[in-house]
C-alpha cells in the first residue's frame, strides 16, 4: 500500500507547480523595493513531515532579534556555510543546529522550487524530509522560541488562507498569510508551503485514502 512518504517522492520527480503557487502569497505591495541580487546569500530550509502516524508537518517561531525575520514563523533552516558540501547538508546542519533533529539525507523526498528573498537577500533552497521515526527536538533559544507542528491535512482546508494588514519597514500593506494551529505563516514561508500543498493535492487526488 501506497503511503505518504512514497507518494511525495513518486509526485517530486514530475514537474514542480513552482513560482506560479509562490506568487499566490505574494502581498499586494511591497513593504520594500530592493534589486534582486543576482548572487545574493545562498541558504537551505528544510520542510519536515513526521509520517509515523497522523501526518505532521514541523515549523518553528523564531526569537526576535535583530534581522528581517525576526518573530516570524519558518522552516528550520539558514545561510549556507563554506564547509557545508551541498544545499542539502545546509539544511541538514541547520535543522540539527536549530531544534536537534538529526535528519538523514535517505530521508529528503525531493527539492521545491527556489525562491529570493527580496527583504534579506537569500537564495532559498527547500528540501521535503519525511521521517517514520522517533525524534528527540533540542531547541536553540537564540534561534527559536518554540516548534509547531500540525496536521499536513491543514493545508488542505478551504479556510487556510487569509488575507490581513501588516506592518513593516513603516509601510502598510495587504498580504495574504496561511492560518495553521492560530499562527500567521506568511512571506517566504507561505510561499513555500503554497507549492507544497499543490503537490498534496495532486496526491490527495490520486490516493484518495492518504490525507
Amino acid at each position: 500500500m501506497m503511503n505518504l512518504e512514497q507518494a511525495l517522492r513518486e509526485e517530486m520527480k514530475n514537474s514542480l507547480p513552482g513560482r506560479l503557487f509562490h506568487d499566490k502569497m505574494l502581498p499586494l505591495r511591497s513593504p520594500v523595493n530592493i534589486p534582486i541580487d543576482l548572487k545574493g546569500i545562498q541558504a537551505a530550509v528544510a520542510l519536515i513531515i513526521l509520517h509515523q502516524k497522523q501526518p505532521e508537518i514541523i515549523l518553528i517561531k523564531r526569537s526576535e532579534y535583530q534581522g528581517y525575520h525576526s518573530g516570524q514563523v519558518s522552516f528550520p533552516g539558514g545561510k549556507t556555510d563554506p564547509r557545508d558540501k551541498d544545499p542539502i547538508e545546509t539544511s541538514i546542519r541547520e535543522t540539527y543546529e536549530e531544534i536537534g533533529i538529526v535528519l538523514q539525507r535517505a530521508e529528503c523526498v525531493g527539492e521545491l522550487t527556489s525562491l529570493y528573498i527580496q527583504v534579506s537577500g537569500f537564495h532559498v533552497k527547500p528540501y521535503v524530509f519525511c521521517i517514520d521515526r522517533e525524534i528527540n527536538l533540542k531547541i536553540d533559544k537564540e534561534e527559536v522560541n518554540y516548534i509547531i507542528q500540525a496536521p499536513v491535512s491543514r493545508l488542505l482546508d478551504d479556510d487556510l488562507i487569509r488575507s490581513k494588514t501588516f506592518k513593516s519597514f513603516n509601510v502598510k500593506f495587504q498580504a495574504p498569510y496561511m492560518d495553521i494551529k492560530g499562527e500567521i505563516v506568511w512571506g517566504a514561508t507561505s510561499m513555500i508551503l503554497s507549492e507544497f500543498t499543490e503537490i498534496l493535492k495532486r496526491i490527495k487526488k490520486k490516493y484518495t485514502d492518504l490525507l
